[in-house]
């Protein structure tokens, strides 16, 4: 392919489907035509006809060919790969991760490909050098950050303990990217437990506010060193999610920490 880009399409109206990711192609040859890619993270029944959904409308709206492609992040039996009603017989392709030699994916060195590494055949053998190779790139310290930081919630998927180690290992930097901020406030650690991630709600019931509190320190902590004692008693009187949530993102962007402490100060006021 020479080039390709990400295709948006306005929706007409709130309740009009959209497919995940609608990826206008052209090909060496000239030709030019839309891969509509359906992330699942499990099987559904209803998955052939949603894709043949966003296929007809897509056509409609450019008048371009469409390859409908499911990528499917874990493994199930009961997968297809065409429907059949009446008149109506339609296919598609599925891309299984679970197929996929994990180690083959590792030694092309792409790292963007990296984070989905634990779902592959072979995965959790593999998975520390998939995250070496994150980590060892050129790339920027922020794409490296949110690379590894989306590593863990995929991988969670399947495995519960490489999530937890890979925290361990590199929480120095997934703390720089804002997803990391965002699984933090959703209860991370509780979801990995309990196989879900309600948002901030169920997170805050399950004990996010201290989560909040010690995510706050520890960027105090990484950013400016040494953190008084009397800013931690006072930030544990703090008991509004809310106000928890903008100290986070104050400590992420304060110049310094006595800036830090005059805006905990208001909030006790």
């Amino acid at each position: 392919m020479e080039e390709s880009e990400i295709l948006e399409l306005p929706q007409e109206t709130a309740s009009v489907r959209r497919s995940d990711f609608p990826i206008r192609v052209r090909a060496s040859d000239g030709r030019v035509f839309i891969v509509l890619l359906e992330v699942q993270s499990r099987w559904e029944p209803q998955v052939p006809l949603r894709l043949l959904e966003y296929d007809v409308r897509h056509h409609l709206k450019t008048g371009l060919s469409v390859l409908p492609v499911v990528m499917l992040l874990t493994p199930s039996g009961s997968v297809v790969e065409y429907f059949e009603d009446g008149g109506i017989r339609y296919r598609f392709r599925v891309v299984s991760l679970a197929a996929m030699d994990a180690r083959e994916v590792v030694d092309r060195g792409n790292p963007c490909l990296m984070p989905f590494v634990g779902l592959m055949r072979g995965g959790p053998d593999v998975f520390q050098m998939a995250e070496e190779a994150i980590y060892g790139s050129g790339l920027g310290r922020s794409d490296k950050a949110d690379l590894l930081t989306g590593m863990a919630p995929l991988t969670g998927l399947l495995d519960k303990d490489l999530p937890r180690k890979l925290l361990e290992r590199r929480r120095d930097i997934m703390m720089e990217s804002y997803a990391y901020e965002l699984i933090k406030k959703e209860g991370y650690e509780e979801g990995l437990r309990s196989g879900v991630q309600q948002g901030i709600q169920q997170g805050i019931e399950k004990g996010t506010l201290n989560a909040l509190r010690e995510l706050i320190l520890e960027t105090l902590d990484e950013r400016f060193e040494e953190v008084p004692r009397n800013l931690r008693h006072d930030l544990r009187k703090l008991e509004d999610p809310h106000e928890l949530k903008l100290l986070f993102r104050k400590a992420l962007r304060a110049e310094s920490l006595h800036e830090f402490q005059e805006a905990l100060e208001r909030f006790l006021d």
